[in-house]
């Protein structure tokens, strides 16, 4: 470790600014076919100019290398007899490399890769002339080597320098070959031509589609590092967090086969989804098909036909699990979330919880009440790794999450049980923050914050973030203004860097959001169905790329999607009304997608319709502000592409409201204003946390 440690400090001290490229410690692989390969690379390096270099690193003394003859190397005073640790970092980049050469921009036609790869072998603690001395550089087939005189910053160079290949890779070969080690493939779907006109939306929703997906530096760190306990992951809307997550499960699942993990939800139609991501995650790491029985993908609650993570530590604990109807017996009515809070409260306060995982990491943890995470914590074997990824905005009942404070409680002296301030060993940081949204386009995501907040609401700002630290957290900037001084303006924009949707730029793609309001439901729904039927039959979009949202209580939302889907039927095209299937499917193929807004968060598709937006202000059916404000958010950031939202009735202050909302976002460069919220007159105050936001060590 201590050797490790020491190359990887000179590794990133070695480069400048001018340099482009990337170098990762300890990357994670799987070989199939070879058993002794390691699980993980020690050091790789992609360089724009130098190609991949895999670095193999070994803390041997020179005597303990007894000969090396060809790849052998016999060893003495060690744990081992021998080692082969160049043909180690040999192998471990010809896998590396395999999937590059997939690329059309990183092969030739005769399926030759245009990255040179280069393996070294490190040695910190051997100098070059004890090395020499022994005869080991002498030789053609002499290991290339690192050794302790070459940890100097010129030193270094001078090894890079002098690495065979003298090819400089495009600016596009560069982009694909990292965007491929970073996991680039696993995230992407059919990679075949577009075959519709470009014009249309599936053209230009297949562009986004085929792809070859990247992920940004940040979400590359966090799901790849393996933190020695608990990690927050703090994200927006469309920041990439069930991938990501998905992604750091293949990876300790490749590096630690012998480990216990699951990775949990509260969606039941995410299930497929985070299966086959971590499917894809690990195949990308060199494995097959995931041991299931060591990597679980578990719901929060579970049931009969499958089981879920609380179900499955109280039948450990030697718990009976309860179901709804028992859970309701005994902890009275209430919803789903609240009787799961009961049902693990009780096990947490009573049953003898056994240390069952190495890992938990939970995906939608705004969804989770403290209790479930207390659950989780005492089901870790030490160190405790919980990992949980939360958006503060989706959660339908409050726009914040629980604090670790809050969740954890204090110890007796008044600081969080759980400290998630500063770095493990190593410099992997305890919390993240992701203020990139890839999913949401800029101008649906700013109306969906300011709105979700109603920051430009005539009656006042229903919740709000209150300081400038807590937007620049979600990836604003504030341009104007002060939170201090409430009432006075203050303006924010969102830079295109931090919503890089892929059709930002083509104007063929805009607009991406709008509304409309009507005088009686029938029109409303009518025109919702001809623009369905516009976005199927006209411009190609499959119709499970097509979700409608009505927002309401239940039995309005099952009205109105029932009529929905009987004026689709009169277009040719089927519904799926999501209630009337299997909990665990959400999107089925060649139907159109209609769901209450509890069963489309998680989910998503290339084209929303919002219906119903006069049920955000009939008090009637709400006794706060806040959850209706929650429910239009989530419903706009259902979206990939395009976000279309309707109402019925008089023109009121939400329409209103709406209507000069999607006026401003509209904008080439949208900034929007509004009066500095009073946190005394908010039903809900969003403060920022102590998270801390890091980058990989890029260059």
């Amino acid at each position: 470790m201590d050797a490790e440690l020491a190359v990887w400090d000179r590794l990133k001290g070695c480069f400048t600014a001018d340099d482009i490229g990337v170098c990762y410690y300890r990357y994670p692989i799987v070989d199939q076919q070879n058993d002794d390969l390691d699980r993980e690379a020690d050091f790789v390096l992609l360089h724009r100019r130098y190609g991949l270099a895999v670095i193999e690193c070994k803390g041997y003394q020179i005597d303990h290398i007894e000969a090396i003859e060809g790849a052998r190397w016999s060893l003495n005073g060690t744990t081992q007899d021998h080692a082969a640790p160049y043909s180690q970092a040999r192998d471990q980049g010809f896998r590396i490399r395999s999937p590059m050469m997939r690329e059309p921009s990183l092969a030739d036609e005769r399926g030759n890769c245009h990255i040179a790869m280069t393996p070294i072998v490190a040695l910190p603690n051997i100098t070059r002339e004890e090395w020499e001395e022994r005869g080991f550089s002498d030789g053609p087939s002499a290991p290339r080597v690192i050794l302790r005189d070459d940890l100097t910053a010129s030193s270094l160079r001078e090894v890079f320098e002098s690495l065979p290949g003298d090819t400089e890779l495009t600016t596009e070969q560069y982009a694909d070959a990292r965007a491929v080690l970073g996991g680039g493939q696993a995230i992407s779907n059919d990679r075949g031509p577009v075959l519709s006109e470009e014009d249309t939306k599936a053209g230009l929703y297949e562009t986004v589609e085929k792809g070859l997906k990247r992920f940004d530096e940040r979400q590359e760190e966090i799901g790849i590092q393996i933190p020695d306990g608990p990690q927050q992951i703090r994200g927006i809307a469309g920041s990439g967090k069930t991938a990501l997550l998905a992604r750091k499960a293949a990876a300790m699942h490749a590096n630690h086969p012998d480990w216990r993990i699951a990775i949990t939800f509260n969606t039941r139609s995410l299930y497929q989804t985070i299966q086959n991501s971590v499917e894809r995650f690990y195949a990308d790491f060199g494995g097959g098909e995931p041991d299931w029985e060591r990597l679980e993908v578990l719901h929060g609650w579970g049931g009969k036909s499958e089981h879920g993570m609380y179900y499955k530590i109280a039948q450990d604990a030697g718990v009976t699990p309860h179901h709804v109807g028992s859970a309701q017996d005994e902890f009275g009515d209430g919803g789903p979330g609240e009787l799961l809070e009961a049902c693990c409260q009780q096990l947490v306060d009573d049953a003898p919880i056994q240390e069952r995982y190495d890992a938990i990491l939970i995906d939608e943890a705004q969804d989770m009440e403290p209790a479930f995470y207390e659950m989780c914590y005492e089901a870790l074997k030490p160190p405790k790794r919980l990992i949980w990824a939360y958006d503060e905005a989706q959660n339908l009942t409050s726009l914040s999450a629980p604090s670790p404070k809050h969740i954890f409680g204090t110890d007796d002296e008044g600081e969080p049980a759980v400290d998630l301030r500063s770095s493990y060993p190593g410099g992997i940081q305890k919390s993240h923050i992701m203020r990139k949204s890839y999913r949401t386009p800029r101008s649906v995501l700013m109306l969906a914050h300011v709105f979700g907040m109603g920051l430009t609401s005539d009656r006042g700002a229903v919740q709000a973030i209150t300081t400038q630290d807590g937007w620049e957290d979600i990836g604003y900037e504030v341009l104007e203004g002060d939170f201090r001084r409430t009432g006075e303006p203050v303006s924010i924009r969102r830079p295109t860097e931090h919503s890089p949707h892929p059709l930002s730029d083509n104007p063929e793609a805009k607009p991406f959001v709008g509304f409309d309001s009507f005088e009686e439901k029938a029109d409303e729904l009518v025109a919702v169905a001809d623009a369905i039927a516009w976005d199927v039959q006209d411009h190609g979009l499959d119709p499970e790329d097509v979700l409608a949202i009505p927002l309401g209580p239940i039995r309005n939302i099952r009205s109105i999607g029932r009529r929905l889907a009987d004026l689709l039927a009169e277009r040719s095209l089927d519904a799926n009304l999501v209630w009337n299937g299997n909990k665990s499917v959400f999107a089925k193929q060649d139907e159109v997608t209609i769901s209450g807004v509890n069963r489309a968060k998680g989910n998503e598709a290339a084209s929303v319709y919002l219906l119903n937006l006069e049920y955000l202000e009939d008090p009637y059916w709400h006794d706060n502000r806040v959850s209706p404000r929650n429910e239009a958010f989530v419903g706009m950031t259902r979206t990939r592409a395009w976000c279309q939202m309707t109402g019925t009735g008089d023109k009121n202050g939400v329409f209103n409201e709406l209507e000069r909302l999607v006026e401003s976002v509209t904008d080439e460069n949208p900034v929007l204003t509004f009066p500095a919220p009073e946190p005394t007159d908010l039903e809900n105050e969003i403060g920022s946390d102590e998270t801390i936001a890091t980058t990989i060590d890029q260059f």
